[in-house]
């Protein structure tokens, strides 16, 4: 059946993936995004231009999420929303201002206006497999959606980088979530899904130049078949990016008697990324376009065995995943010659 999905962060891999999935699909969607020229890189972008949404898309400009309101304007009529729109933890980003503070109060603001909204039927907020697995994950016990981290008794008056803020704040709003459903008793059901690191074509990518920096978690990849050296380590659990489209599609849909919690998480080893690409593209990789590079893996345990059930299909691999990206960085090596 269609319907109305409001999904915020469509200027980002994710996203915009599960926008392009949901008109796909036949659903309206409307796409929240900061500012006009991020409403025009979704519009121009040729997968959304070769869709001819027509009035099936709305793209909805909201200059700050974080304030209370934010969302009330854009819920008319919505039956589904879909919150992949919270901060990424750049290594330039202030801890506090840019990755902390937003993450709680876009989700506060997204939940807020949705009590407002009669038509809303069911929330799907995008967190991380790191809200189960905390700053300092185990290498031996596995751990799963279900997991919960205890609650931070006070918020630091400081955080040691991005990624550190990035993870407390993934903690903290799981548990402000389950106190609004507990004490709001909202009228639509909310479920969380925790995805590892996002890998796969990222439609967004036009150049060679932008899969190095703006390329969302796909930038970890890069050093990996380039020749490159990550300086830090990676937790070593992803989830394709077309897998996590499809599985937030499903969950959304689910009735309210479902699961709550979706994790998603393959376990992978970095060290194969060069392995993968020079199998997949073995001239270009003797042209020297690709090289063995060293991507520095932390390892996790992470049980997420129900979404091959949820899906009725295996979970993509790491080495299609891999090729996704490589092959995209041949077309944008291709389009910089010409």
């Amino acid at each position: 059946m269609a319907t109305k999905i409001l999904i915020t962060g469509t200027s980002g891999l994710v996203g915009f993936r599960i926008l392009v999935s949901a008109l796909l699909d036949g659903h309206s969607a409307v796409a929240t995004v900061r500012s006009e020229e991020k409403a025009t890189l979704i519009r121009n972008n040729p997968v959304i231009q070769k869709l001819s949404a027509g009035a099936r898309l709305i793209i909805a400009i909201i200059p700050d999420m974080t304030i209370d309101g934010a969302f009330d304007s854009v819920l008319e009529g919505v039956s589904h929303i879909i919150h992949t729109g919270s901060p990424v933890p750049f290594p330039d980003y202030e801890p506090w201002s840019q990755v902390y503070e937003p993450t709680i109060l876009i989700s506060s603001s997204l939940l807020s206006s949705a009590l407002k909204a009669p038509t809303v039927r069911r929330v799907v907020i995008t967190s991380s497999i790191v809200t189960n697995l905390g700053l300092n994950p185990s290498t031996t016990v596995a751990v799963s959606s279900s997991t919960r981290i205890p609650p931070l008794d006070s918020v630091p008056p400081s955080f040691a980088n991005p990624m550190e803020a990035y993870i407390l704040a993934k903690i903290a709003e799981i548990h402000k979530t389950e106190e609004f459903i507990k004490t709001q008793k909202p009228h639509f059901s909310l479920s969380y899904i925790m995805p590892g690191h996002v890998f796969g074509r990222n439609e967004l990518i036009t150049t060679a130049d932008m899969m190095f920096g703006q390329n969302s978690s796909n930038n970890f990849l890069m050093p990996g078949m380039v020749g490159g050296e990550l300086p830090f380590p990676i937790h070593g659990a992803f989830v394709h990016i077309d897998d996590l489209a499809d599985i937030h599609l499903r969950v959304a849909m689910m009735d309210s008697s479902s699961p709550r919690d979706f994790g998603i998480a393959r376990t992978v080893e970095y060290s194969t990324i060069f392995d993968h690409v020079e199998k997949a593209f073995p001239e270009a990789t003797a042209a020297g376009a690709f090289k063995r590079g060293v991507v520095p893996v932390l390892p996790v345990k992470y049980d997420s065995t129900e979404m091959e059930e949820l899906l009725g299909r295996e979970l993509k691999s790491f080495g299609e995943a891999v090729v996704d990206v490589a092959g995209q960085y041949l077309e944008n090596l291709g389009r910089n010659k010409a």
